[in-house]
């Protein structure tokens, strides 16, 4: 069994190659992780991290002569965000995102700060099939497949001394966006293989700007590991993909395409109804070069309440 999970996962793995994309577009795909019981309703916060760095080259003349000098950037999204799940009928999930975002533009020149409320995503999803009740099954699983809404509550076009604000930087984007998402879990004992996938289809918002759709997925393996029945611990390791199409304003491209890879290690930690959980993404490939953006490592904890 363990080899299977290994040659599965080793199979996802191979399904996806890519790089970061150039001109310093942040993709910002969505990832659920490994989320508590299925069957329970849970309320929780939770705090990611994630960054950019930027390497410009700038060619100009300098009396007569050509001259270049590379200018750095940081892009740095923080975001505290509300979320939970209820289930109001056994085969239907619904999920709720509410974000505050503390985002940050550094240069050599200093440093300039974007906080706010961000958009609020609504999602609801289907159990095509769950048989993680029975006991006459060797391996159990569950398919779960749905959609939702992304609306425009955060807070953009925001302007500085008559300089408009990075659009990508901004809380919110101004937006109606709508989401496709899937997830599917096999388990066999104490060990299991969790894939998710969302598909973001992006629209233009009143200023004319258009973020590029969004796909992201990954691939985790989990163990449960019960101590004397007071703690239950869930450690796993797996791959999570994203790939951005091109931000368009006014029909013309404001950022190029791009892809990233990342390594997934996570820990949740359940006390009775208290879940604790913490999980890190390391980059696995970048793009290099002339307005290349190198995507850094992410952090996310949380802590969720079932009920």
């Amino acid at each position: 069994m363990k080899k299977f999970l290994v040659l599965t996962l080793f199979l996802f793995l191979l399904s996806f190659s890519g790089h970061a994309c150039d001109g310093g577009c942040t993709m910002g795909g969505s990832y659920l992780g490994i989320l508590p019981q299925f069957h329970k309703n849970f309320a929780g916060v939770r705090y990611t991290t994630r960054s950019y760095t930027i390497h410009t080259t700038h060619t100009h003349l300098h009396e007569g002569m050509p001259m270049t000098h590379d200018d750095v950037m940081d892009e740095v999204y923080t975001t505290a965000e509300a979320w939970g799940r209820f289930v109001p009928f056994k085969k239907v999930q619904v999920l709720a995102f509410v974000p505050y975002a503390f985002n940050e533009e550094r240069t050599a020149r200093g440093t300039t700060r974007y906080a706010g409320l961000g958009d609020i995503t609504l999602l609801v999803n289907y159990a095509l099939f769950n048989t993680g009740d029975s006991t006459k099954n060797l391996f159990k699983h569950s398919l779960q497949l749905g959609g939702g809404v992304k609306l425009p509550t955060g807070t953009h076009s925001l302007h500085r001394s008559e300089e408009a604000y990075t659009a990508s930087l901004q809380p919110g984007s101004g937006s109606t966006d709508y989401l496709l998402n899937g997830i599917y879990t096999l388990r066999y004992g104490k060990m299991g293989l969790s894939n998710d996938f969302t598909y973001r289809i992006n629209s233009q918002n009143s200023d004319g700007y258009k973020f590029g759709n969004r796909l992201s997925g990954s691939g985790n393996l989990f163990y449960w590991y019960n101590l004397e029945n007071v703690l239950t611990l869930l450690p796993s390791a797996g791959l999570y993909y994203e790939h951005a199409q091109a931000d368009e304003y006014a029909r013309n491209h404001d950022a190029q395409a791009g892809d990233a890879f990342f390594a997934n290690l996570g820990l949740n930690v359940y006390v009775k109804k208290v879940v604790l959980g913490a999980t890190l993404q390391l980059p696995l490939s970048h793009a290099q070069g002339h307005h290349a953006s190198k995507a850094n490592k992410r952090t996310m904890a949380n802590l969720s309440y079932l009920f």
